[in-house]
Parts: C-alpha cells; sequence; structure tokens
C-alpha cells in the first residue's frame, strides 16, 4: 500500500511584518503545525510589482505543508 499525504497551504501576509524580521507569532504558528504533525516542505514569496522597489514588494509568504494520513 502507497502512503497517502495530506496538504496545508498557509498565507501570512507581510503588513505584520516589523523592521526586524517576521512577526515572533509565525513562528509560534509553525511550532504549532510541527506538534500536529504538518512538516514544512516549501514557501514563496508573494511579490508586487512596485515603482517604488525595483525588484517589487513582498507582501506575505506562503507555507506548504505535509502530513502523512493516518489509517
Amino acid at each position: 500500500m502507497s502512503e497517502r499525504w495530506e496538504y496545508k497551504i498557509v498565507y501570512f501576509s507581510a503588513e505584520r511584518w516589523t523592521r526586524t524580521g517576521l512577526p515572533a507569532d509565525m513562528n509560534e504558528q509553525f511550532d504549532k503545525f510541527g506538534a500536529e504533525g504538518w512538516e514544512l516542505v516549501g514557501t514563496e514569496a508573494i511579490i508586487r510589482p512596485s515603482w517604488f522597489w525595483s525588484a517589487g514588494k513582498t507582501v506575505g509568504v506562503v507555507g506548504y505543508f505535509k502530513r502523512r494520513l493516518r489509517g
């Protein structure tokens, strides 16, 4: 029997970010997902084009998680 997985995609808004980095509750959220058996398998920055930032402005991050289905 092959392994079966379930997936979770979570968006984190950059509007809550501080000048010193990501908000502390993002780490808490990741810890919570880990305690529930979720494994972070990737992230992707969501970037909005901007006239003020040559590379665009990061407006959020998407986290991709998976965990093995039980049963």
